[in-house]
């Protein structure tokens, strides 16, 4: 489920800079709900986030997002660790599937 879009590109061209860059920040209540239920600062990092943005020089295009368990690291929740653990994979999969490339 998409819950937001920031389109980096649109605010920076009003700063006289061209790029195409978007963040998006997707998630499941589902899985979020097996985080939140154990600690609810899980929020802070739960729907995650990916960003999609072309490289200039090259004109490729860069897929980049933040391991969630690396995220909630700080609230010492061994459930919540778990949980981030597995989707952690989901999301590793989801880029490979996009990308094509291996993880």
């Amino acid at each position: 489920m998409r819950f937001f879009t920031a389109d980096h590109g649109a605010w920076m061209a009003r700063v006289g800079l061209n790029a195409r860059a978007r963040m998006y920040t997707i998630g499941n209540p589902l899985i979020a709900r097996t985080m939140l239920e154990h600690d609810l600062a899980a929020g802070l990092n739960v729907p995650v986030r990916l960003m999609i943005c072309e490289e200039p020089a090259s004109r490729t295009t860069r897929l980049t997002y933040d391991l969630p368990s690396s995220l909630m690291s700080g609230l010492k929740n061994r459930k919540v660790a778990a949980a981030a653990e597995k989707l952690d994979a989901k999301l590793i999969a989801l880029a490979v599937h996009a990308t094509g490339a291996e993880a």
